[in-house]
Protein backbone atom coordinates (compact mmCIF):
# COMPACT_ATOMS: atom_id res chain seq x y z
CA UNK A 1 0.00 0.00 0.00
CA UNK A 2 0.94 3.64 -0.44
CA UNK A 3 0.58 6.16 2.39
CA UNK A 4 0.53 9.94 2.10
CA UNK A 5 -0.05 12.77 4.55
CA UNK A 6 -1.26 16.33 4.13
CA UNK A 7 1.19 19.02 5.25
CA UNK A 8 -0.16 21.48 7.87
CA UNK A 9 -3.44 19.59 7.68
CA UNK A 10 -5.79 21.97 9.44
CA UNK A 11 -3.84 25.23 9.29
CA UNK A 12 -5.74 28.51 9.16
CA UNK A 13 -3.95 31.81 8.72
CA UNK A 14 -4.76 33.48 12.03
CA UNK A 15 -1.41 35.28 11.82
CA UNK A 16 -2.18 37.27 8.70
CA UNK A 17 1.01 39.30 8.56
CA UNK A 18 3.90 39.39 6.14
CA UNK A 19 6.24 38.73 9.09
CA UNK A 20 4.51 35.41 9.83
CA UNK A 21 4.84 34.10 6.28
CA UNK A 22 8.50 33.10 6.57
CA UNK A 23 7.89 31.19 9.81
CA UNK A 24 4.89 29.29 8.41
CA UNK A 25 6.73 28.45 5.20
CA UNK A 26 9.60 27.06 7.25
CA UNK A 27 7.19 24.97 9.35
CA UNK A 28 5.62 23.58 6.16
CA UNK A 29 9.08 22.63 4.90
CA UNK A 30 9.94 20.97 8.22
CA UNK A 31 6.77 18.87 8.22
CA UNK A 32 7.24 17.90 4.55
CA UNK A 33 10.74 16.58 5.21
CA UNK A 34 9.66 14.87 8.45
CA UNK A 35 6.81 13.11 6.63
CA UNK A 36 9.02 11.96 3.77
CA UNK A 37 11.69 10.72 6.20
CA UNK A 38 9.06 8.56 7.92
CA UNK A 39 7.78 6.93 4.75
CA UNK A 40 4.87 9.19 3.80
CA UNK A 41 4.33 11.04 0.53
CA UNK A 42 3.89 14.72 1.47
CA UNK A 43 0.78 16.36 0.03
CA UNK A 44 0.00 20.06 -0.31
CA UNK A 45 -3.27 21.93 -0.49
CA UNK A 46 -4.10 24.93 -2.65
CA UNK A 47 -5.81 28.01 -1.26
CA UNK A 48 -5.47 31.67 -2.10
CA UNK A 49 -5.33 34.56 0.37
CA UNK A 50 -4.94 31.93 3.14
CA UNK A 51 -1.52 30.60 4.05
CA UNK A 52 1.82 31.33 2.35
CA UNK A 53 2.61 27.80 1.06
CA UNK A 54 -0.95 27.23 -0.19
CA UNK A 55 -0.85 29.82 -2.93
CA UNK A 56 1.65 28.11 -5.25
CA UNK A 57 1.85 24.44 -4.24
CA UNK A 58 3.61 23.29 -7.42
CA UNK A 59 6.44 25.74 -6.81
CA UNK A 60 6.56 24.70 -3.15
CA UNK A 61 6.75 21.02 -4.18
CA UNK A 62 9.58 21.81 -6.58
CA UNK A 63 11.58 23.13 -3.63
CA UNK A 64 10.82 20.02 -1.55
CA UNK A 65 11.43 17.45 -4.33
CA UNK A 66 15.27 17.26 -4.23
CA UNK A 67 15.29 17.06 -0.43
CA UNK A 68 13.28 13.84 -0.03
CA UNK A 69 13.96 10.17 -0.90
CA UNK A 70 13.58 9.50 -4.62
CA UNK A 71 10.95 6.82 -4.08
CA UNK A 72 8.54 9.27 -2.39
CA UNK A 73 5.76 10.95 -4.31
CA UNK A 74 4.63 14.56 -4.06
CA UNK A 75 0.87 15.05 -3.92
CA UNK A 76 -1.63 17.88 -4.33
CA UNK A 77 -5.00 17.82 -2.68
CA UNK A 78 -6.32 19.46 -4.69
CA UNK A 79 -5.13 21.76 -7.45
CA UNK A 80 -7.93 24.25 -8.07
CA UNK A 81 -8.49 23.84 -11.82
CA UNK A 82 -10.64 26.94 -12.42
CA UNK A 83 -7.83 29.25 -11.35
CA UNK A 84 -5.39 28.19 -14.07
CA UNK A 85 -4.94 28.80 -17.74
CA UNK A 86 -5.13 25.15 -18.87
CA UNK A 87 -2.03 25.42 -21.07
CA UNK A 88 0.04 26.80 -18.19
CA UNK A 89 -1.27 24.16 -15.81
CA UNK A 90 -0.46 21.29 -18.19
CA UNK A 91 3.02 22.73 -18.72
CA UNK A 92 3.60 23.00 -14.96
CA UNK A 93 2.26 19.54 -14.15
CA UNK A 94 4.24 17.92 -16.96
CA UNK A 95 7.46 19.67 -15.98
CA UNK A 96 7.31 18.59 -12.33
CA UNK A 97 6.37 15.09 -13.51
CA UNK A 98 9.53 15.05 -15.63
CA UNK A 99 11.77 16.41 -12.88
CA UNK A 100 10.49 13.87 -10.32
CA UNK A 101 10.57 10.97 -12.83
CA UNK A 102 6.83 10.48 -12.57
CA UNK A 103 6.62 10.80 -8.79
CA UNK A 104 3.78 13.33 -8.68
CA UNK A 105 0.14 12.78 -7.68
CA UNK A 106 -2.19 15.53 -8.82
CA UNK A 107 -5.52 15.73 -7.05
CA UNK A 108 -7.76 17.80 -9.31
CA UNK A 109 -10.95 19.63 -8.37
CA UNK A 110 -12.82 22.90 -8.13
CA UNK A 111 -11.03 24.17 -5.04
CA UNK A 112 -12.30 26.49 -2.35
CA UNK A 113 -14.98 29.11 -2.95
CA UNK A 114 -15.56 32.25 -0.88
CA UNK A 115 -13.24 35.08 -1.85
CA UNK A 116 -11.07 32.90 -4.08
CA UNK A 117 -13.05 32.86 -7.38
CA UNK A 118 -13.43 36.67 -7.66
CA UNK A 119 -9.86 37.17 -6.48
CA UNK A 120 -8.67 34.79 -9.20
CA UNK A 121 -10.88 36.31 -11.91
CA UNK A 122 -13.43 33.46 -12.04
CA UNK A 123 -17.17 34.04 -11.96
CA UNK A 124 -18.45 32.71 -8.62
CA UNK A 125 -21.50 30.94 -10.04
CA UNK A 126 -19.44 29.37 -12.83
CA UNK A 127 -17.06 28.08 -10.15
CA UNK A 128 -19.81 26.90 -7.79
CA UNK A 129 -21.64 24.93 -10.48
CA UNK A 130 -18.59 22.72 -11.08
CA UNK A 131 -18.53 23.72 -14.75
CA UNK A 132 -15.32 25.69 -14.36
CA UNK A 133 -13.38 22.62 -13.19
CA UNK A 134 -14.99 20.24 -15.69
CA UNK A 135 -14.39 22.51 -18.67
CA UNK A 136 -10.81 23.22 -17.66
CA UNK A 137 -10.14 19.50 -17.26
CA UNK A 138 -11.63 18.77 -20.68
CA UNK A 139 -9.26 21.30 -22.27
CA UNK A 140 -6.36 19.70 -20.39
CA UNK A 141 -7.31 16.25 -21.71
CA UNK A 142 -7.29 17.61 -25.24
CA UNK A 143 -3.88 19.24 -24.66
CA UNK A 144 -2.40 15.96 -23.41
CA UNK A 145 -3.69 14.29 -26.59
CA UNK A 146 -2.50 17.03 -28.96
CA UNK A 147 0.50 16.39 -31.22
CA UNK A 148 2.39 18.80 -33.45
CA UNK A 149 0.88 18.49 -36.91
CA UNK A 150 -2.67 18.03 -35.66
CA UNK A 151 -5.21 20.65 -36.76
CA UNK A 152 -5.19 23.77 -34.60
CA UNK A 153 -6.95 23.23 -31.29
CA UNK A 154 -9.07 26.24 -30.33
CA UNK A 155 -10.54 26.38 -26.84
CA UNK A 156 -12.70 28.96 -25.12
CA UNK A 157 -14.17 28.98 -21.62
CA UNK A 158 -15.69 31.93 -19.76
CA UNK A 159 -12.27 32.45 -18.16
CA UNK A 160 -9.61 31.37 -20.71
CA UNK A 161 -9.20 30.97 -24.44
CA UNK A 162 -6.41 29.99 -26.79
CA UNK A 163 -5.32 28.52 -30.12
CA UNK A 164 -2.81 25.68 -29.93
CA UNK A 165 -0.65 24.94 -32.98
CA UNK A 166 2.14 22.81 -31.42
CA UNK A 167 2.22 20.22 -28.65
CA UNK A 168 2.59 21.38 -25.07
CA UNK A 169 6.15 20.94 -23.80
CA UNK A 170 7.53 19.23 -21.93
CA UNK A 171 5.57 16.05 -22.34
CA UNK A 172 4.77 14.29 -19.05
CA UNK A 173 7.25 11.71 -17.82
CA UNK A 174 4.46 9.21 -17.54
CA UNK A 175 2.62 7.97 -20.60
CA UNK A 176 -0.18 10.28 -21.73
CA UNK A 177 -0.51 12.42 -18.57
CA UNK A 178 0.75 12.62 -14.97
CA UNK A 179 -1.11 10.66 -12.29
CA UNK A 180 -4.26 12.74 -11.82
CA UNK A 181 -6.76 11.87 -9.08
CA UNK A 182 -10.25 13.30 -9.53
CA UNK A 183 -12.52 14.53 -6.77
CA UNK A 184 -15.82 12.66 -7.04
CA UNK A 185 -18.51 13.02 -4.39
CA UNK A 186 -21.45 12.11 -6.65
CA UNK A 187 -21.89 8.59 -8.02
CA UNK A 188 -22.03 9.90 -11.60
CA UNK A 189 -18.69 11.65 -11.07
CA UNK A 190 -17.19 8.43 -9.71
CA UNK A 191 -18.21 6.55 -12.85
CA UNK A 192 -17.02 9.41 -15.07
CA UNK A 193 -13.56 9.34 -13.47
CA UNK A 194 -13.28 5.60 -14.20
CA UNK A 195 -14.48 6.07 -17.77
CA UNK A 196 -11.86 8.78 -18.25
CA UNK A 197 -9.11 6.51 -16.90
CA UNK A 198 -8.49 8.64 -13.80
CA UNK A 199 -8.15 7.46 -10.20
CA UNK A 200 -10.65 9.08 -7.84
CA UNK A 201 -11.03 10.15 -4.22
CA UNK A 202 -13.54 7.67 -2.82
CA UNK A 203 -15.71 7.80 0.29
CA UNK A 204 -14.92 11.40 1.17
CA UNK A 205 -15.97 14.95 0.32
CA UNK A 206 -19.58 14.45 1.49
CA UNK A 207 -19.91 11.45 -0.78
CA UNK A 208 -23.32 10.52 -2.12
CA UNK A 209 -22.87 6.83 -1.26
CA UNK A 210 -20.86 4.64 1.09
CA UNK A 211 -17.22 3.92 0.39
CA UNK A 212 -17.96 0.33 -0.65
CA UNK A 213 -20.74 1.42 -3.01
CA UNK A 214 -18.47 4.02 -4.60
CA UNK A 215 -15.75 1.39 -5.02
CA UNK A 216 -18.27 -0.91 -6.70
CA UNK A 217 -19.45 1.85 -9.06
CA UNK A 218 -15.90 2.87 -9.89
CA UNK A 219 -14.51 -0.57 -10.57
CA UNK A 220 -17.51 -1.68 -12.63
CA UNK A 221 -17.15 1.41 -14.83
CA UNK A 222 -13.39 0.88 -15.04
CA UNK A 223 -13.82 -2.73 -16.17
CA UNK A 224 -16.33 -1.68 -18.84
CA UNK A 225 -14.16 1.13 -20.21
CA UNK A 226 -11.60 -1.17 -21.88
CA UNK A 227 -8.63 0.99 -20.97
CA UNK A 228 -5.07 -0.27 -21.57
CA UNK A 229 -3.78 -2.38 -18.69
CA UNK A 230 -1.28 0.25 -17.54
CA UNK A 231 -4.15 2.76 -17.17
CA UNK A 232 -6.21 0.25 -15.21
CA UNK A 233 -3.25 -0.52 -12.95
CA UNK A 234 -2.61 3.17 -12.24
CA UNK A 235 -6.29 3.69 -11.42
CA UNK A 236 -6.39 0.77 -8.99
CA UNK A 237 -3.16 1.82 -7.33
CA UNK A 238 -4.03 5.46 -6.79
CA UNK A 239 -7.74 5.59 -6.01
CA UNK A 240 -7.55 7.39 -2.69
CA UNK A 241 -9.30 7.31 0.68
CA UNK A 242 -8.77 10.48 2.71
CA UNK A 243 -8.80 10.19 6.53
CA UNK A 244 -9.35 13.73 7.78
CA UNK A 245 -8.50 13.35 11.49
CA UNK A 246 -6.03 10.74 12.80
CA UNK A 247 -4.23 10.34 16.14
CA UNK A 248 -2.04 7.38 17.08
CA UNK A 249 -0.77 6.81 20.64
CA UNK A 250 0.37 3.91 22.79
CA UNK A 251 -3.20 3.24 23.99
CA UNK A 252 -6.69 3.97 22.72
CA UNK A 253 -7.44 6.14 25.76
CA UNK A 254 -4.32 8.22 25.29
CA UNK A 255 -5.06 8.68 21.59
CA UNK A 256 -8.59 9.90 22.33
CA UNK A 257 -7.31 12.33 24.96
CA UNK A 258 -4.69 13.69 22.56
CA UNK A 259 -7.29 14.00 19.81
CA UNK A 260 -9.45 16.12 22.09
CA UNK A 261 -6.48 18.33 22.97
CA UNK A 262 -5.49 18.80 19.32
CA UNK A 263 -9.08 19.44 18.25
CA UNK A 264 -9.54 22.04 21.01
CA UNK A 265 -6.45 23.96 19.95
CA UNK A 266 -7.46 23.88 16.34
CA UNK A 267 -11.05 24.96 17.00
CA UNK A 268 -9.76 27.90 19.04
CA UNK A 269 -7.57 28.93 16.10
CA UNK A 270 -10.44 28.37 13.67
CA UNK A 271 -12.81 30.43 15.83
CA UNK A 272 -10.28 33.24 15.99
CA UNK A 273 -9.86 33.11 12.22
CA UNK A 274 -13.62 33.25 11.60
CA UNK A 275 -14.06 36.08 14.10
CA UNK A 276 -11.32 38.13 12.44
CA UNK A 277 -11.86 37.32 8.77
CA UNK A 278 -15.29 35.72 8.44
CA UNK A 279 -16.80 38.91 7.06
CA UNK A 280 -14.09 38.94 4.37
CA UNK A 281 -13.97 35.29 3.34
CA UNK A 282 -17.76 34.93 3.42
CA UNK A 283 -20.14 32.02 4.13
CA UNK A 284 -18.02 29.42 2.32
CA UNK A 285 -15.68 29.27 5.32
CA UNK A 286 -18.67 28.24 7.43
CA UNK A 287 -19.62 25.40 5.06
CA UNK A 288 -16.06 24.14 5.07
CA UNK A 289 -15.01 20.70 3.86
CA UNK A 290 -17.39 19.06 1.42
CA UNK A 291 -19.88 21.94 1.45
CA UNK A 292 -21.42 20.87 4.74
CA UNK A 293 -24.15 23.07 6.27
CA UNK A 294 -23.36 26.49 7.72
CA UNK A 295 -21.69 26.14 11.10
CA UNK A 296 -20.19 22.75 10.30
CA UNK A 297 -16.74 24.17 9.74
CA UNK A 298 -16.87 26.43 12.78
CA UNK A 299 -17.95 23.48 14.92
CA UNK A 300 -15.23 21.18 13.55
CA UNK A 301 -17.55 18.99 11.50
CA UNK A 302 -14.68 17.98 9.23
CA UNK A 303 -13.05 16.28 12.24
CA UNK A 304 -16.09 14.18 13.16
CA UNK A 305 -14.84 11.01 11.46
CA UNK A 306 -12.00 10.55 13.92
CA UNK A 307 -9.56 7.63 13.66
CA UNK A 308 -7.82 7.52 17.03
CA UNK A 309 -6.21 4.63 18.84
CA UNK A 310 -3.23 2.45 19.46
CA UNK A 311 -1.21 1.14 16.52
CA UNK A 312 -3.21 -2.10 16.64
CA UNK A 313 -6.51 -0.22 16.60
CA UNK A 314 -5.49 2.01 13.71
CA UNK A 315 -4.00 -0.93 11.79
CA UNK A 316 -7.34 -2.71 12.07
CA UNK A 317 -8.99 0.28 10.38
CA UNK A 318 -6.38 0.25 7.62
CA UNK A 319 -7.00 -3.48 7.18
CA UNK A 320 -10.66 -2.71 6.45
CA UNK A 321 -9.50 -0.67 3.47
CA UNK A 322 -6.98 -3.26 2.35
CA UNK A 323 -9.73 -5.89 2.44
CA UNK A 324 -11.74 -4.01 -0.20
CA UNK A 325 -8.68 -3.36 -2.35
CA UNK A 326 -7.90 0.25 -1.44
CA UNK A 327 -4.19 0.81 -1.99
CA UNK A 328 -3.66 4.51 -1.24
CA UNK A 329 -4.50 6.19 2.06
CA UNK A 330 -4.11 9.93 2.62
CA UNK A 331 -3.70 10.39 6.38
CA UNK A 332 -4.23 13.76 8.02
CA UNK A 333 -2.73 13.78 11.50
CA UNK A 334 -4.31 16.07 14.09
CA UNK A 335 -1.96 18.48 15.84
CA UNK A 336 -0.94 22.02 14.96
CA UNK A 337 2.64 22.16 13.73
CA UNK A 338 2.75 25.95 14.21
CA UNK A 339 1.09 25.57 17.64
CA UNK A 340 1.28 23.75 20.97
CA UNK A 341 0.01 20.37 19.76
CA UNK A 342 2.74 19.76 17.19
CA UNK A 343 4.06 16.93 19.39
CA UNK A 344 0.74 15.08 18.92
CA UNK A 345 1.08 15.11 15.14
CA UNK A 346 4.77 14.19 15.27
CA UNK A 347 4.24 11.27 17.65
CA UNK A 348 1.25 10.01 15.65
CA UNK A 349 3.32 10.06 12.49
CA UNK A 350 6.23 8.26 14.17
CA UNK A 351 4.02 5.53 15.62
CA UNK A 352 2.09 5.06 12.38
CA UNK A 353 5.34 4.85 10.43
CA UNK A 354 6.99 2.44 12.86
CA UNK A 355 4.09 0.16 13.80
CA UNK A 356 1.28 0.49 11.24
CA UNK A 357 2.81 1.22 7.84
CA UNK A 358 5.17 -1.83 7.79
CA UNK A 359 2.20 -4.21 8.13
CA UNK A 360 0.88 -3.09 4.74
CA UNK A 361 3.91 -2.05 2.71
CA UNK A 362 4.14 -5.37 0.86
CA UNK A 363 0.47 -5.55 -0.16
CA UNK A 364 0.38 -5.20 -3.93
CA UNK A 365 -2.39 -3.15 -5.57
CA UNK A 366 -5.11 -4.87 -7.55
CA UNK A 367 -4.65 -5.31 -11.28
CA UNK A 368 -8.17 -6.56 -12.05
CA UNK A 369 -11.09 -4.20 -11.25
CA UNK A 370 -13.40 -7.16 -10.65
CA UNK A 371 -10.97 -9.26 -8.60
CA UNK A 372 -12.89 -8.75 -5.34
CA UNK A 373 -16.52 -9.54 -4.57
CA UNK A 374 -17.66 -6.51 -2.58
CA UNK A 375 -21.11 -7.78 -1.68
CA UNK A 376 -20.05 -9.11 1.71
CA UNK A 377 -18.19 -5.87 2.52
CA UNK A 378 -21.35 -3.80 2.19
Amino acid sequence: MDFSTMVLTMYVAVEDTAEADERILNVAVEESLFAAEHGFNPWFTEHHFRGPWHSNPIQFASFIAPQIPKDRYLGFGVLSLPYYNPVRLVESMNQLDQLTKGHTLYGLGSGFAGIEPPGMGVDSEYHRSGRAAEETLEVMRRLWDYRTGDPDYVFATPTHRGTVKKRVTPAPYRKHHPISIRTASRNAAVANAAQAGLPAFLGTFAAESSLVEQIRIYRTALAQANHPQDTVAACLRWCTVDWLAVVVADTDAEALARAEEARDEHLAMRGDYIARFGNIVGPAIQRGHGGRPAGGYAAGGDMDDLVAGSPDTVAARVQELAAVGINHLLVRFLGEWPGKTRRISEESMRLFAREVLPRFKDIAPLTDPLALDLREAS
